[in-house]
């Protein structure tokens, strides 16, 4: 078994397994899947015969932007905020383990340290990196950036939050990243529109740790695997046989071509 990396929150891997049978199988996890996987060695010359696929988004209307592109735009977004009032409170909304470049790229732009709960930096340093390691902090008053729990993103929320800090602060932008938040009304990132009360701004962007449509079907159409069983969404009859229509619909386009 070979770990790979899946390019999802950090510490993420995709188990590659060459069984006893002379079989090869694949596990992605929680993955997404970018371009760069294409030049990994552990998957060069190597033919996967079934392949575990993180299917989170495997419908056609998540066609959310590349990750990076999302990354950048936050950390423009809030760099512009806080150069226009200084007395700015940049809040990221994240789970237990996720979101993690989002909001580190958010408190090195602004060269500000990043808040987190103990549990969640508790979890950042099992990462052993002293890079992180110097980007975090439990004292909420030694950073601009704050990172809360998703579900503390309402405005209702937000406002007894910045009240606390009110004599550091007058307003608040929260970022809000998740693939749910994506619609086909938004093409880009430079779509994205914040919804706004009083001093409180929040921002839902198209980030995700799992792949896009376009992405998986890039991935599988690369990999081009025998056998695709999906781990996501896989609960009834009809959801998986619309994702079995799309992974051949994939492979026979790539079999054409060859």
């Amino acid at each position: 078994m070979h770990p790979v990396c899946s390019a999802s929150c950090p510490g993420s891997a995709m188990l590659l397994f060459f069984l006893p049978d002379g079989q090869t199988v694949l596990h992605t996890g929680d993955f997404r899947a970018d371009p760069s996987m294409e030049t990994y060695p552990e998957l060069l010359g190597c033919r996967v015969q079934t392949l575990y696929l993180d299917t989170t988004y495997c419908s056609p209307e998540y066609t959310f932007p590349r990750q990076q592109e999302v990354i950048t735009y936050a950390a423009n977004t809030a760099f512009e905020l806080v150069t226009l009032n200084p007395r700015t409170l940049v809040v990221c909304g994240s789970y237990s383990v996720g979101k993690e470049k989002v909001f580190l790229a958010l408190a090195e732009v602004l060269g500000s340290k990043v808040c987190l709960s103990r549990d969640k930096f508790n979890i950042m340093c099992c990462l052993e990196s002293e890079q992180v390691r110097r980007s975090v902090t439990t004292d909420w008053k030694a950073a601009q950036v704050h990172v809360l729990p998703m579900m503390h993103l309402s405005f209702k929320k937000l406002q007894e939050y910045l009240a606390r800090f009110s004599e550091r602060y007058d307003q608040l932008v929260a970022f809000k990243p998740t693939g749910w938040t994506f619609s086909q009304q938004v093409e880009s990132v430079e779509d994205v529109q914040p919804y706004v009360s009083g001093n409180i701004s929040i921002y839902g962007i198209p980030y995700s740790e799992h792949s896009s449509f376009l992405e998986l079907k890039r991935f599988v159409q690369w990999l081009r695997p025998l056998k695709i069983i999906p781990t996501v969404n896989n609960g009834s009859i009809a959801s998986r046989k619309a994702m079995e229509q799309c992974f051949s619909e994939w492979l026979r386009e790539t079999a054409a071509k060859l």
